[in-house]
Order: C-alpha cells, then sequence, then structure tokens
C-alpha cells in the first residue's frame, strides 16, 4: 500500500512515469466494483478507463493517508451507475437482458466460476459480497460508498455469504 501512496504523490505532481505500475496495482478492484453493476465485460473495460481518467483529472482531491482503493471504486462505481440509468432509458427492460454477456462468452475459468457464483446474488449482495471479498474494502468503506447503515451492509454480506455456501454445497452434492 505504502507504493500506492508514493505513486500518488507523483502523480499529483504530474510525473506519470510509474501510472502503469498504480494501474496494475488497483484495476482489478475497479474492474469487478464496475462489472456487478453493468455486467457487460467490454463496457466495464471501458468504464475502467473512463474511472482513471477522472481520477486523474481528481488527483489533487486525493487526501494524503486515505484508501484510495475506495476512492477509485467509488468513482468507477458512479461511472458504472450513471451508465446503467443511461442505458436503462434508452433501452426496454427486455432487451437489457439480450445484452448481458452469455457465460460461455467469458474465457478464464476462475472468472467463469466467480460469475457463475455471483449470479445467485441479487444486485445489493452481489455488490458487498465484491467490494469485500475481491476488492478487500472494509465494511466501513463499503457503508459510506453505498450509502448505507453499516449494520445494513453487514446484514447484507452475511445473508449472501450464507446463500453462496448452500449453492456451492448443492454443487457439491451433484
Amino acid at each position: 500500500m505504502e507504493q500506492i501512496y508514493d505513486i500518488i504523490k507523483e502523480l499529483k505532481q504530474h510525473n506519470y512515469a510509474r501510472f502503469d505500475v498504480f494501474y496494475r496495482l488497483t484495476k482489478q478492484q475497479v474492474f469487478f466494483a464496475i462489472l456487478t453493476i453493468i455486467k457487460d465485460q467490454s463496457l466495464a473495460e471501458d468504464l475502467v478507463q473512463d474511472t482513471y481518467m477522472k481520477f486523474l483529472e481528481k488527483i489533487d482531491h486525493v487526501k494524503e493517508g486515505s484508501n484510495p482503493h475506495a476512492y477509485l471504486t467509488q468513482i468507477g462505481r458512479n461511472l458504472a451507475i450513471d451508465l446503467y440509468h443511461e442505458r436503462k432509458k434508452e433501452v426496454r427492460s427486455e432487451e437489457i437482458f439480450e445484452t448481458l454477456p452469455s457465460e460461455d462468452t467469458i474465457t478464464q475459468d476462475d472468472d467463469d466460476d466467480i460469475f457463475k457464483l455471483l449470479d445467485y446474488l441479487d444486485s445489493s449482495e452481489r455488490e458487498v459480497v465484491v467490494m469485500h471479498a475481491i476488492n478487500d474494502l472494509k465494511f466501513k468503506e463499503i457503508a459510506s460508498i453505498t450509502k448505507k447503515p453499516l449494520g445494513t451492509v453487514l446484514w447484507i454480506y452475511n445473508k449472501a455469504i450464507k446463500k453462496l455456501k448452500e449453492k456451492v454445497g448443492e454443487q457439491d452434492d451433484k
């Protein structure tokens, strides 16, 4: 994490030499945060790029010692929500399901397993699980990002984990 803080200091001074390192260290979290909302890999990849552009535009707003992962996740999440609402207005709800990627189009085995499991969760459960289990955010940070009480976030997470354990147990029985 110290390396990320050092790179942010450099970025604030318009030194972009180690931006690629920063991107590699943080992109997976941002990608999954966006993907849980819009469920389209190519759009998620585009929004990841937009997220980092917006991050660089607002680099002076990043407070020293704050969690850059949470800040990036918040930017990505907001962009994804905006795009989701924009697309929802443009496309009738029946057509949205036709634009979602099928399980056959996902090529990485690990990602495929994660997506299959996450499909068992509703959107709020999926978002909290991804933020905590994949993006490694603390529940307090998740509560702040989602603007939900901490107790609600904990309840959603525990309910989702219980649901996932039941589904994994069902698959093991087969």
